[in-house]
């Protein structure tokens, strides 16, 4: 049974010494996931990524924390399902999103073979619709997200080349050409389209620690009667070359001292007992760097969960660009292991939440 291996993993690392910090007897372990198991049903994989072995988590916190059944339940009750989709379709939140003023890389287009469209009303709707855009892109970098994904399946970047007289996508980082008839042959399948991006040229301090994927901050906020609070965020970080930061594909993440912007360290969804101060592809210093524009990029998250109507609790994805933040997407159902890596007990943001709903 995978969760077997992960504890003995688990346990066998924290003997070594390796992990550097005081860690509960291994009894104790045993018996506290036997007890949130059996009465909260919160399992042993949820305690692991949390790094509930540490001496540091009080008891108390780990009872607070809610297992799928009640996080579904939460997200629910703050977030009003008839609501909910209002932000997971890329185009629709990328107008509420630009209509009050948030700002969210450059659009491009809706591509879409029915439906498509570039910003000035032009047809965007196939294979030629798009050469003819990319004519007018040459040299340039763009990316082309599902309107309707999740963790960066289905993401592109190209660098806009040409052959001959035809333009083509251009890998970024392989220089690979596919020609954008080919691309599109593929593409045309994802029945919901595609939305069309400038791409986004991050901070020079977030390309030294991985330079070929725009590394995001992930920052879990709530609101209630007009006030907005930050939980906590981390910093994903691709891995290997990879264009996505998503832990999903491999990326790692690096939690974020709320009151500085100071990195604490980088640890891999995976096994994340292994923590380290620096990228292991690149080498670049992740432990104690300070975040550029922490202020502003608190500041645009709480923008952008305002601006949804009736959605009160997001993971919101905010990336650095040289001059500041700038919002990539908002999540109104956000991957609950989130709560583990941010040490989140969701109870307590409920009973905050409920409160401040009695006294409006």
């Amino acid at each position: 049974m995978q969760v077997v291996k992960d504890i003995k993993r688990a346990w066998g690392h924290l003997r070594s010494g390796k992990g550097g910090q005081a860690h509960l007897p291994f009894w104790r372990q045993s018996l506290e996931m036997g007890a949130l198991f059996m009465l909260r049903g919160i399992g042993p994989g949820y305690y692991l990524q949390a790094r509930w072995w540490r001496a540091s988590v009080p008891f108390a916190d780990k009872w607070a924390h809610v297992n799928k059944k009640e996080y579904n339940a939460f997200i629910d009750r703050w977030n009003r399902p008839g609501y909910q989709k209002s932000s997971q379709h890329k185009v629709i939140e990328k107008a509420i999103l630009q209509l009050v003023g948030v700002p969210t890389p450059e659009f491009i287009g809706y591509l879409h073979p029915q439906r498509g469209a570039r910003a000035d009303g032009v047809a965007l709707r196939g294979a030629a619709d798009l050469e003819q855009l990319c004519r007018t892109l040459r040299g340039k970098k763009v990316c082309l997200k599902p309107v309707e994904g999740y963790g960066g399946a289905g993401f592109s970047a190209f660098e806009i080349g040409e052959a001959g007289d035809m333009p083509v996508f251009r890998h970024p980082v392989t220089g690979a050409e596919t020609s954008i008839a080919d691309w599109w042959r593929l593409a045309e399948q994802n029945r919901e389209g595609y939305i069309v991006e400038h791409y986004l040229h991050q901070h020079p301090m977030l390309s030294s620690i991985h330079p070929n994927s725009v590394n995001t901050l992930r920052i879990w906020l709530y609101q209630a009667r007009g006030e907005c609070r930050i939980a906590g965020a981390f910093l994903r970080v691709g891995r290997k070359g990879s264009m996505v930061d998503n832990t999903s594909q491999g990326g790692i993440f690096c939690p974020v001292e709320l009151e500085t912007g100071i990195l604490t360290h980088a640890a891999n969804a995976k096994n994340p007992l292994e923590t380290m101060d620096a990228h292991p592809d690149t080498g670049g210093r992740i432990s104690g760097v300070q975040l550029p524009y922490w202020r502003e990029c608190q500041e645009v998250a709480m923008q952008a969960l305002r601006a949804f109507p009736h959605v009160n609790i997001a993971g919101v994805d905010v990336a650095i660009a040289v001059d500041g933040p700038r919002m990539i997407e908002l999540n109104v159902r956000p991957d609950q292991i989130g709560c583990a890596r941010l040490n989140l007990p969701l109870k307590r943001v409920d009973q905050w939440m409920r409160a401040a709903e009695a006294q409006s």
